[in-house]
Parts: C-alpha cells; sequence; structure tokens
C-alpha cells in the first residue's frame, strides 16, 4: 500500500463540494451521454465522496487536451457555435424546471415519477457540461492573451463583466425584498427565482429555516449600489482598452464566458429545488427519508425503490456515507462503497490519496494584495456549517472554501480574503474578490483540507502563496 502511495498520480485535483451521490453519477453521465461537447471527451475522472463531501479529480492527460483545445475559442464561429449551444441549453433547463410547478406528483404513476427524474437528471448532465467550458484550462489561453498586453491590475478589471449576472440580480431582488416585512411566501417566491441560492436543500422546511436566518442576519445591512458600480466598471475599461483595441473581441469573449459560468451554474445549482416535489412524493410513497433518499440513492436505486419496494440497507447508507466512489475509466462507470471505495480511490489517485502537512500552499492569484488574518473554514454546500458561521464569522477573517456559492456572499463581503480549493480566472471567488476589491487565490487544490479553523496566515496574492504562521 505504502508503495502504491509514493508512485505519481495520473490525476489531478479539479473540484470538491458537499453533494448528494446522484450528482457523482449525473457527472459521469455527461462523459458517457453528450459526447458531442469537447469538454466532455475525457477519459478518466474519479469522484470520492466522504460524508458527502466530494473530491472530484481528472486526468492530467485530459486536463492538458483542455488546455489544447481552448485555442479553439479564438475561432469565431466555434466560440460562436459553443455560446449558441449553451443558450439552447440554458433555456430549455429552465423551461424544463418551470413546467414542474404545475405537476401534481401525487397523481402521477411510478413511470411517471421516473420519467420526470431521468429529464431532470438529464438537463443536469447536459448543464454541467457546459459549465466546464468555462473552467481554468479550457480559457487558459484567452486569459493568457490579455495578460500578455495589460498589467496584472488591469487585466483583473477587463475580466470583469460590465453587465449585471444572475447573481446580482438576485442580490438586487434580496435587497428589495429585505424593506419588507418577513413573509415565507415571498422567501419561497424568491427562492423559486434563485433556486441556486439554496442548493443542497431538500425540503421546504429546509429552505425557509435558512432563508429565514439570512433575512434575520442582513435585515438593515447598507448594500452597495451595483449598478452604479457597473457603470464605473464600464469606464474603467472602456479607458483601459485605448492602448490595444484589438483585443476587444477578446475581453468580450471572456467576459460572456464568466457570465455563461454564473448561468449554467444556476442551472445544476437550482435542480435541487426544483425536484423537491418529486423526491418528496417518491419519499412519502416508499416510506424511504427524503434526505437519505437524495444524499444516498443513485437513479437504479430508486427505481428498485419505487417498483421493488427495495431500499438501500442501513448498513449499505453508512457505507456510502463513510466512503463513495464513482470513476470514469475506458469508458466504463464504477461504483464502489465503503472499503472497496477506499482501496478504488487510493489505487486510482496514488499520492494524492492522502495531502500531506505543509506551511505553504501555492494557487492562481485571481485578485492581488497581501494580508494576515485568521482562517475559517467554510465547506461548500454546507448547510449547518453555513447557518452557524452566520453567526461567528468576523469581518477581516480570511474565508478559506472548495468554492465560494452566490448563497454566501454575505459572509463574503466580511472576510479580508478568500482561498478556494478550486477555480480559475472566471471562477465565482475570482469575479467577487475584484467586485470586493479584496485578496484571493484560486485552485489551490487543497486548502481546505491542509489548513485548519484558527490559523493565522499571510495571504500573499500578489505571489499566489498562502504561508501558515501560527498553527
Amino acid at each position: 500500500m505504502s508503495s502504491k502511495l509514493h508512485q505519481k498520480s495520473l490525476y489531478r485535483f479539479l473540484w470538491s463540494d458537499n453533494c448528494p451521490h446522484w450528482n457523482l453519477e449525473r457527472n459521469i453521465g455527461a462523459l458517457r451521454n453528450f459526447r458531442n461537447i469537447i469538454w466532455n471527451q475525457r477519459s478518466a475522472m474519479l469522484q470520492v465522496s466522504r460524508d458527502n463531501k466530494v473530491l472530484c479529480f481528472f486526468s492530467i492527460k485530459d486536463l492538458e487536451k483542455d488546455k489544447k483545445d481552448g485555442r479553439l475559442y479564438f475561432d469565431e464561429k466555434f466560440s460562436k457555435e459553443m455560446i449558441k449551444g449553451l443558450e439552447k441549453g440554458y433555456a430549455n433547463h429552465w423551461k424544463f424546471c418551470h413546467s414542474l410547478k404545475k405537476v401534481n406528483f401525487s397523481k402521477l404513476s411510478k413511470r411517471q415519477l421516473i420519467s420526470y427524474l431521468i429529464k431532470g437528471f438529464k438537463f443536469w448532465s447536459l448543464m454541467i457540461s457546459y459549465f466546464r467550458a468555462t473552467q481554468a484550462e479550457p480559457t487558459h489561453h484567452l486569459v493568457q492573451a490579455v495578460k500578455r498586453h495589460f498589467s496584472d491590475d488591469d487585466a483583473f478589471i477587463l475580466m470583469l463583466p460590465t453587465e449585471s449576472d444572475i447573481v446580482n440580480r438576485e442580490q438586487m431582488d434580496w435587497q428589495k425584498l429585505l424593506k419588507y416585512k418577513y413573509s415565507v411566501k415571498k422567501l419561497l417566491d424568491h427562492a423559486a427565482k434563485y433556486p441556486w441560492s439554496v442548493m443542497r436543500h431538500y425540503t421546504y422546511d429546509d429552505v425557509i429555516e435558512t432563508l429565514t436566518q439570512k433575512f434575520n442576519y442582513e435585515k438593515g445591512v447598507k448594500f452597495k449600489n451595483l449598478i452604479e458600480e457597473k457603470q464605473k466598471l464600464k469606464h474603467k475599461q472602456k479607458r483601459i482598452l485605448k492602448n490595444h483595441p484589438e483585443l476587444k473581441p477578446v475581453i468580450k469573449l471572456i467576459q460572456r464566458l464568466a457570465l455563461s459560468r454564473m448561468e449554467v451554474k444556476s442551472c445544476w445549482g437550482g435542480t435541487d429545488f426544483y425536484l423537491i416535489p418529486l423526491f418528496s412524493e417518491i419519499a412519502r410513497r416508499s416510506g424511504e427519508s427524503v434526505h437519505d433518499l437524495s444524499k444516498y440513492y443513485l437513479l437504479n436505486d430508486i427505481k428498485k425503490l419505487l417498483f421493488e419496494g427495495k431500499g438501500l440497507f442501513e448498513k449499505e447508507k453508512k457505507r456510502r456515507g463513510k466512503c463513495f466512489v464513482g470513476l470514469w475509466k475506458n469508458n466504463r462507470a464504477i461504483y464502489k462503497s465503503g472499503e472497496e471505495g477506499e482501496k478504488l480511490a487510493r489505487a486510482e489517485l496514488k499520492e494524492l490519496y492522502r495531502v500531506k502537512e505543509q506551511r505553504v500552499i501555492k494557487g492562481i492569484v485571481a485578485n492581488p494584495g497581501r494580508i494576515t488574518g485568521i482562517v475559517r473554514i467554510l465547506e461548500a454546500n454546507n448547510i449547518e456549517q453555513t447557518r452557524a458561521l452566520r453567526y461567528s464569522f468576523q469581518r477581516g477573517q480570511i474565508l478559506v472554501t472548495q468554492m465560494t456559492q452566490p448563497s454566501v456572499m454575505d459572509l463574503a463581503s466580511k472576510a479580508s480574503a478568500l482561498i478556494t480549493d478550486e477555480g480559475g480566472m472566471l471562477s465565482h471567488a475570482a469575479i467577487i474578490s475584484r467586485e470586493l476589491k479584496i485578496p484571493c487565490i484560486v485552485g489551490t487544490h487543497h486548502a481546505t483540507q491542509v489548513l485548519k479553523n484558527g490559523d493565522l496566515v499571510e495571504v500573499d496574492a500578489n505571489k499566489g502563496v498562502v504561508r501558515i504562521l501560527r498553527k
């Protein structure tokens, strides 16, 4: 075992999140079913879930191919077709989700319930496919084209979208909502309009609890004028671009991809909310817990539960909670749980199976600056942890997470710096750190595993380095 852990891994960390096991299955489904999308033409992907905290790794060979294929973005025809496909998928996704609001699931047959579930899963897989188009490797050459001609400060400004994205629109609507008297109906209406703001909530009660806390927490808070900020940004970019007007098409594409990233994220992130009535009906008919159903079950497990009355044994749920692995390799999907899952992860990841202790972490500079502060760890989409952190997070502390979500903007706005495991120049953390004007380092791969709550660190976002000063 020890010799394998010292061998060079063929994988590289890509992202981490708290998510249900059907997400792992749908992620693999994207690679299997949407091979026509260039970013899905990958040979190996490994997802390791422990207590539904998922680490995802892609083969280094595939990621290098993504970087190479990213040069296609300079071809106008390719870029237009990519955006066209994305917009079509985006529109169809929301059309399907909104249609679910009119469905009375209690009147449907078991086959009809499964049919709706399969459709929802299919749209989820399609949108995660387009999300990959905006990651660090595919957009690498676009970003470098800008950085070759502008200073880092100017390049960061140019890569900020001047158009309000879906996150900005949610923030503005939320600010309006805060002016009204508390209303459960208004909170649920807001969630229905911006479902990704309540990702990983499996019941309406969960949604109401989170939004009620957020409502009380932010009542009376003074917010920035986002429209005014965007106008100022336009003027800055116009001034900077005078020196290299020939790069306007590249800047325009980068900004469009940044907007697209949030659009497609809103799709797969919002699927949870729209599937609540469907999962609730399956849980009601089967007697299975809606939380266990959402967290541990794969599609075939749900079919067996509905049609044969065979649910997962408690022993298997515990195994899947301890470790669940989804592997895509040689055009095959393999799923293992418990010790078998650990064994598979160990064999595939080799030296990446365990993160080494270290005092220096390196990543990608998303916004420059240098700051010293206390670390606060937030697992992405960990609902209970997010609720607790709202009460304890102090202004000036450093937020360390796998990836930032629009739902934690209230926490990010109090942070002195952001550090993330994943992401590139167009990631949400990169965008909001520039808007908040705070240092940010993304793509560290394992900051959330190396750093601990209470660590004193120096964030040198001029060099992309985090140093632990005191454990």
